[in-house]
């Protein structure tokens, strides 16, 4: 008899449908890293991120039965992930926000060129790269993308997926993908810039969450 080690992904979520609650947990070990690591990048917060990973594993459980086999397991988890941590977005407090054509970089023209200059980043050099206030900015920069740009951009800059898995998670036509990763890259470029030109380089806290509203 085959262990559940040994079984693939799609046979482990049969089991699952059939109420094999070992096969869930071997799925969970397989995804859990990734589950939680993106929901971090996403949410920001260690709790929230937690909470997300228990709500997949629920997801998983229950709706083991409706995975078509269209991609892959991972790309059906990673979509079970991405919705999870966007209803827990939307469940936090509002706060006021610029217009997106501003929020999200430089100003373009009818051509889609660019028609301000951004400041170049890449020539700082790499000490300074490294310094913990510069990853905690990288972080905030990320936090302060509209949630649907940011998982664009998490799922295809950091967790490194392509863009078709990426396309298939979040149910975006190519084009769409690319406009959004486009801008997201153009608003980061420009605010990283912004912050070294400056010399802020102060970390930032994090944002409140659902249960401090």
């Amino acid at each position: 008899m085959t262990s559940n080690q040994e079984m693939s992904d799609t046979d482990l979520l049969r089991q699952i449908q059939k109420g094999n609650e070992s096969a869930l947990e071997e799925i969970l070990r397989r995804f859990q890293a990734k589950i939680y690591g993106l929901s971090l990048r996403m949410l920001r917060h260690s709790q929230d991120a937690e909470e997300v990973l228990q709500d997949v594993a629920l997801t998983v459980f229950q709706k083991a039965g409706t995975f078509k086999g269209e991609a892959a397991v991972s790309s059906w988890v990673y979509r079970i992930t991405v919705n999870a941590c966007l209803m827990k977005i939307r469940r936090r407090p509002k706060v006021q926000s610029i217009p997106l054509e501003e929020e999200l970089g430089p100003a373009m023209n009818e051509e889609g060129m660019i028609a301000e200059p951004v400041a170049d980043w890449t020539s700082i050099p790499r000490d300074e790269l490294e310094r913990k206030e510069l990853a905690a900015r990288i972080e905030e920069a990320v936090g302060e993308l509209p949630p649907e740009y940011r998982a664009v951009f998490v799922l295809r800059d950091v967790e490194g997926l392509s863009a078709e898995a990426a396309c298939h998670v979040l149910n975006l036509s190519l084009p769409a993908l690319k406009s959004r990763l486009h801008r997201a890259r153009l608003f980061l470029r420009k605010k990283l810039a912004d912050c070294l030109l400056a010399g802020h380089m102060v970390p930032v806290a994090d944002p409140p969450r659902e249960s401090d509203a």
